[in-house]
């Protein structure tokens, strides 16, 4: 079993993709990271993930790192990035259930939970209707629905990337005017996370 350099080299064989050098820097800033993200969730689990996704990011661009110091920043900043969208998720959620609570016109049952797939499939079904409407709303739909690159996307509209983002940050702009403010969160909890 091969160790751990002292001092900085550590550094240099975790840049260069050493096993035993992730697992010296995970030793270091687990716990700290994970206090850190446990005091702004409140949420053991919620911190866990979350740190443990950032630790796969430090390790997918390790390369990149020029110093320690550079590593521990990221860790962090990647780690409280990571937990306010996680809240700002939460807050929309909750907001979006009250929203089609309001909009069905059906109040559940206290301490009966919302059919979210139902939710979520018939927002899925009028974004779809609202970007058929939409002029641009190809362009977001191959985007956001289906996962396309810029690249792909004027490659198969036989338009320059410049175009897809004109075009993108227009839709988007139309689309928002078109949409209530519950519609918009919706819309970005569901497509734009992605």
């Amino acid at each position: 079993m091969k160790t751990v350099a002292q001092g900085n080299d550590w550094f240099t064989e975790f840049r260069e993709g050493e096993t035993e050098a992730f697992r010296h820097v995970f030793d270091k800033y687990y716990r700290p990271v994970s206090y850190f993200a446990q005091k702004i969730l409140n949420d053991d689990l919620y911190a866990e993930d979350i740190v443990s996704e950032t630790f796969r990011k430090a390790w997918d661009a390790r390369k990149k790192f020029a110093t320690p110091r550079h590593l521990e920043n990221f860790l962090y900043l990647v780690t409280r990035n990571g937990c306010i969208s996680h809240l700002r998720s939460e807050r929309v959620a909750q907001t979006t259930d009250k929203e089609w609570t309001r909009l069905s016109g059906d109040e559940p049952e206290p301490g009966l939970p919302l059919d979210l797939e139902r939710v979520q499939a018939r927002l899925i079904e009028m974004m779809f209707e609202k970007l058929r409407e939409l002029p641009g709303g190809d362009v977001l739909r191959m985007s956001y629905i289906e996962g396309r690159s810029t690249k792909e996307i004027a490659a198969e509209l036989n338009i320059t990337e410049n175009n897809v983002y004109i075009i993108k940050s227009r839709s988007l702009k139309a689309l928002r005017a078109i949409l209530t403010k519950g519609e918009w969160m919706l819309f970005m909890l569901l497509f734009m996370k992605y």
